[in-house]
């Protein structure tokens, strides 16, 4: 059994002055060292032939840039909230990221983006055969890491069902989006279903099994499953915006590929459902020939002149303060939820 009382980083109190992106960073930051310790004890847990291409997907190693580990630091931040076994939320926040992880390995094929975090993806540099098989190791890892956490019988079956459920809607979610790239145009309806499938429902796991690992009713868990949904919707939005309005240099992601590869993200969607000449124009570039690496950035500039960037941020402001509503409702600790709400705040308005 893991000791329930390990070191772990603990909420510390807001900071007078200090502004939101800073929570967030200050926020994220207090688990970054636990969570990629984490990781790294959690690749030893692949076959050695899969440790080296892992470690570099996950971006253990030296002089990599990691990812923001938003979920698992959700997870934990939830946890501390709610009076949880800080040990316990990390693993299973830990879960939560590895399967977000082996999501991203399998989007980066399918959507053929050559870059992720500022290096080039993993099947760029290894083949695909060797990112197909790192993926399907990390997705079995998440629950060795669920089942190995320590935690009590009752509470790792929850956290294993609510994971499991949620990756399946995430898979289901991103059919629905490779099903709609390349046709005629969706309604805002379908492609905010698609985004709570893809993004939401892991989003959503996270957070609810910070309340497991609080040992919190299920009730209490439902209502953090809803909130970090809602704000899995925010954060897609906002992904879509930074997917073709935002800097790479920033994002680490390639900017304007969802719109040469005709995928419908908000941006898009928005233009084609647009009305007059910009709903022409955009319904031109579902055809093969619409857009080329030549054109993209005048077709970027006429989104941004048209109003859609601005339209974008406003739904994800909408989206945001549903989270933020959903999120008041918690019973987590003054503090936490402080911090639950400015981070919330800052993933709707984020740059990276």
């Amino acid at each position: 059994m893991i000791s329930e009382r390990e070191d772990v980083p603990v909420a510390d109190g807001a900071i007078p002055g200090e502004s939101i992106d800073a929570t967030a960073r200050r926020v994220m930051g207090r688990y970054q060292e636990s969570i990629m310790d984490a990781l790294l004890a959690a690749v030893e847990a692949l076959p050695p032939e899969m440790t080296g291409p892992a470690r570099y997907h996950l971006g253990l190693e030296p002089g990599a840039r990691p990812g923001k580990a938003l979920r698992p630091t959700l997870t934990m931040l939830v946890a501390t909230g709610l009076g949880g076994v800080p040990e316990w939320a990390k693993r299973l926040g830990i879960a939560v990221q590895l399967i977000h992880d082996f999501s991203l390995v399998h989007d980066d094929i399918v959507d053929e983006d050559r870059s992720r975090r500022g290096q080039p993806a993993l099947w760029f540099r290894d083949g695909m055969a060797t990112a197909l098989n790192t993926g399907d190791a990390l997705l079995t890892v998440a629950f060795l890491t669920i089942s190995r956490s320590g935690a009590p019988a009752a509470m790792a079956q929850l956290a294993a069902e609510t994971l499991g459920a949620a990756t399946l809607e995430m898979v289901g979610g991103q059919q629905a989006d490779l099903a709609a790239t390349g046709r005629p145009p969706v309604d805002l309806n379908a492609y905010l279903r698609m985004v709570e499938l893809k993004t939401g429902a892991l989003m959503g796991a996270a957070a609810a099994l910070g309340a497991v690992a609080a040992d919190s009713t299920l009730e209490v868990v439902d209502a953090c499953e809803r909130f970090g949904r809602t704000l899995g919707i925010a954060f897609q939005l906002r992904d879509d915006t930074l997917g073709v309005f935002g800097d790479a240099e920033q994002t680490g992601k390639p900017v304007g590929n969802d719109l040469l590869r005709r995928k419908q993200g908000l941006p898009f969607l928005l233009a084609l459902n647009s009305k007059g000449d910009m709903r022409r124009t955009a319904r031109s570039w579902l055809s093969p020939e619409g857009l080329s690496e030549a054109t993209l950035g005048e077709a970027v500039e006429l989104l941004r002149e048209s109003g859609v960037a601005q339209r974008c941020q406003g739904l994800t402001t909408t989206w945001t303060e549903r989270a933020l509503g959903a999120a008041a409702k918690l019973p987590l600790d003054a503090t936490v939820a402080d911090e639950v709400d400015r981070l919330c705040r800052w993933l709707g308005e984020r740059w990276s």
